[in-house]
Formats: C-alpha cells, structure tokens, sequence
C-alpha cells in the first residue's frame, strides 16, 4: 500500500505524526518552534478519513510540501499564498517520487488544478 508506505517513511524522517480526522480535509499544522523539545515532534499531519485511498495518497504527498518547505526555512508559515501551495505540491510529489511512490501524474495534475482554484478563490 503506498499510502501507508510514505506515510511511515514522512514520520520517521521528519519527526512528524500523521493522523486521520474526520472528513475529507487534510492539513499540516506544525508544531511553535518553542515546543518542539517538550512535544518531541515537529508537527502533525491530519488526513481526511472520508477520502478513497487514492485522495489519502495525494492529500499526504501535499501536506508532506508544506513539512519541507516549513522545514528548509526554518520559521512557521504564517501565509499560505499561492506560491506556497503550489510548491508544496511539487515537493510532496518529488519527495514521493523519490522514494520510490509513483502517482499517475495526469490524475495528480487534475486536483492541483483545481485545488490552487480553491486558493486562488480564498486568497482574492
């Protein structure tokens, strides 16, 4: 299964838990950079329990953008714009796909576009 595949990989690399919640949201809320010695994780990963195994897949690799680019500048992301969104989902895919999860790229195309809609919508 690759969800749960990449899902262990992300945790043990990046000191992160990923955690199903209800519904069909997921999001990436990391940890204040003060607590992070107390809690010993760097932040948690909510996936949305209501999506097929295929959404679980994509919404993880996404989320998993937002932990590297939060992670390779050091500081909380306190905007999401979108630049932001549409790199993190690139470096989800990339980190997937570098260890070793493919994702029809077509069908992975299809929810960025309409996901960075979504975005667009909120951000106007």
């Amino acid at each position: 299964m690759k969800f749960q595949e990449l899902l262990e990989t992300v945790e043990r690399e990046f000191n992160v838990s990923v955690e199903f919640v209800n519904g069909t949201n997921s999001y990436w809320t990391p940890t204040p950079p003060d607590e992070i010695g107390e809690l010993g994780c760097y932040g948690i990963i909510d996936i949305g329990d209501d999506q097929n195994e295929f959404e679980k897949l994509i919404s993880l690799v996404h989320e998993i953008g937002h932990v590297i680019h939060q992670i390779k500048n050091d500081k909380l992301i306190k905007f999401h714009s979108l630049f932001e969104e549409s790199l993190a989902w690139y470096l989800g895919y990339d980190f997937a796909l570098n260890n070793g999860i493919e994702i029809d790229l077509k069908e992975y195309a299809e929810r960025i576009e309409f996901a960075l809609k979504l975005y667009a919508k909120e951000i106007q």
